[in-house]
């Protein structure tokens, strides 16, 4: 094992290229060297080396990478081949501002899109919320798969470019019928209706997809049917909804049948107090077995009103409750004094 501690043959302003000599791909500087701090070693022809200094590079296409001097060598030897120009430290010290400078704008980006994403995502469920039936306890989806795998490297993977809501189900149990029944809801996926029985995959099983109706086999391009349990930890259905498009019928949200289960009822007074365009009840929690509040609008809102009433309950620490059995869907609360100023600042 070679561990000879070399001293650096290397300075500020450095040239390197990274990529072979047929196909340099670009060109960097050494903009800080330090020592490696750490038990870091590589492994090449002269067998396992020590890595005794880090590299930082600053790449012309402003961009920056830091690697150990064992990585470094062979891109500093094809730019003394190329005949790549050394810069002075205060150039190279200007080039690496520029590539911070961008380095942070992109994360910016990155951060905007991501909240941007999930700001998306929360305005969504807010509007289907209301729509998620009271008695359902599972979603069946379509998404549509598309193939990324690479035989070369037995790699098989698929990624979902597309996802639609379907239909509910009250049960959560997987049955093909209620699948077939729910792609008839969307015209893309209505010929999975009538597809041959091999369309019914079930693959409940280590690295299996699960029961799914597909026409191809899991790792293809097409349409996917599948089954999902909207039932939790979480009191809000939609939380387990994925993001998508809606496409439920209305006034029939259901592929089974009427449940033969009794729906729950709820302790409390049940009797609803007037509150301008909105009632006021006072109902058990049947879960959590605590008393709320529960603020109904009289009336169905849009989808940017029921998102600015959503966020005045939330700023009351209230949230959004669904119909279950006598209790009714609105804005609950578990403070009176709380619903109550929630009404009056509605009906304003």
């Amino acid at each position: 094992m070679n561990m000879q501690n070399t001293e650096a043959k290397m300075y500020i302003g450095q040239p390197l290229v990274f990529g072979d000599m047929a196909n340099p791909q670009k060109a960097g500087w050494i903009v800080e060297i330090s020592p490696e701090t750490g038990r870091v070693f590589t492994i090449g022809a002269g067998g396992m080396t020590k890595q005794v200094w880090r590299v930082s590079i600053v790449w012309e296409d402003s961009t920056l990478s830091k690697v150990g001097d064992e990585i470094a060598s062979p891109w500093i030897e094809k730019a003394a081949i190329l005949g790549v120009e050394a810069k002075g430290a205060d150039e190279v010290a200007e080039l690496q501002a520029i590539a911070l400078e961008a380095q942070e704008r992109q994360r910016q980006q990155v951060a905007k899109e991501r909240e941007d994403r999930e700001q998306e995502i929360s305005d969504w469920r807010d509007s289907i919320r209301a729509k998620v039936p009271a008695d359902a306890k599972a979603v069946i989806v379509a998404e549509f798969e598309k193939n990324e795998s690479d035989s070369m490297t037995d790699y098989f993977a698929t990624s979902t470019s597309k996802t639609v809501i379907l239909a509910f189900s009250r049960n959560t149990r997987d049955m093909f019928p209620e699948m077939r029944k729910a792609a008839r809801n969307y015209e893309q996926t209505a010929y999975l209706a009538d597809a041959e029985s091999d369309a019914e995959h079930r693959e409940k099983y280590s690295m299996g997809a699960g029961y799914y109706l597909k026409a191809s086999h899991h790792y293809s391009d097409g349409w996917k049917i599948s089954k999902r349990r909207i039932t939790g930890p979480s009191d809000d259905p939609a939380a387990y909804i994925p993001f998508g498009e809606w496409s439920v019928p209305d006034g029939a949200p259901f592929v089974s049948g009427p449940s033969n289960k009794a729906t729950p009822k709820t302790d409390g007074d049940s009797h609803a107090k007037d509150a301008g365009g909105f009632t006021i009840e006072e109902h058990m929690h049947t879960k959590r077995h605590f008393q709320m509040w529960v603020v109904s609008p009289k009336e169905r809102a849009s989808r940017e009103v029921f998102s600015m009433w959503l966020e005045k309950a939330k700023e009351r620490k209230g949230w959004y409750s669904r119909k279950w059995g006598n209790t009714p869907a609105g804005f609950a609360f578990k403070c009176p004094e709380e619903a109550q100023t929630f009404a009056d600042e509605l009906t304003k």
